[in-house]
């Protein structure tokens, strides 16, 4: 997308839905991250439509790549801001990327104990069903989830 970004410098004008498909997002896409502060406003031709630069191509592209490391659209305009204003915001991309690392170990925890609860759950039917070899007798897994829903409404 580098080369295509180098091609509209030369280029007058490209219009929303051009710009979008080379992206890979939909027009109103580009127009919520105007809305929202991430792309500045674009000039508008005689005709009244947008008129779009390789500035907006190349913050749209940044804005894609970042959402893919977890960072929302507010993060991502923080640190544009920080970007364009001329300091560095390494150190607050830093700060993110560790508070999103942060979750993702917590819900890997989280995934982790459920994956066992779900693994324990499997022998016991497994056990009832070889025990009693009929399913007619009362799940284990369902009667402790009633037990534990009995236990709540205590």
């Amino acid at each position: 997308m580098r080369v295509y970004a180098l091609a509209l410098m030369n280029s007058e004008m490209i219009r929303i839905g051009h710009l979008a498909s080379r992206i890979g997002v939909q027009p109103e896409a580009i127009r919520y991250y105007e809305r929202r502060g991430l792309l500045p406003r674009p000039r508008r031709g005689p005709n009244g439509y947008r008129i779009y630069t390789a500035e907006h191509l190349e913050r749209v592209e940044f804005i894609k790549k970042a959402q893919t490391l977890g960072l929302s659209l507010e993060e991502i305009r923080e640190v544009m801001e920080l970007k364009f204003s001329g300091t560095s915001p390494c150190q607050h991309v830093r700060d993110l990327l560790r508070e999103k690392l942060s979750a993702v170990d917590q819900q890997i925890a989280r995934l982790r104990a459920f994956r066992r609860e779900l693994a324990d759950s499997l022998i016991a039917c497994e056990e009832s069903l070889r025990i009693h070899r009929t399913s007619a007798e009362a799940c284990p897994v369902l009667e402790r989830l009633n037990i534990e829903r009995r236990k709540r409404r205590e």
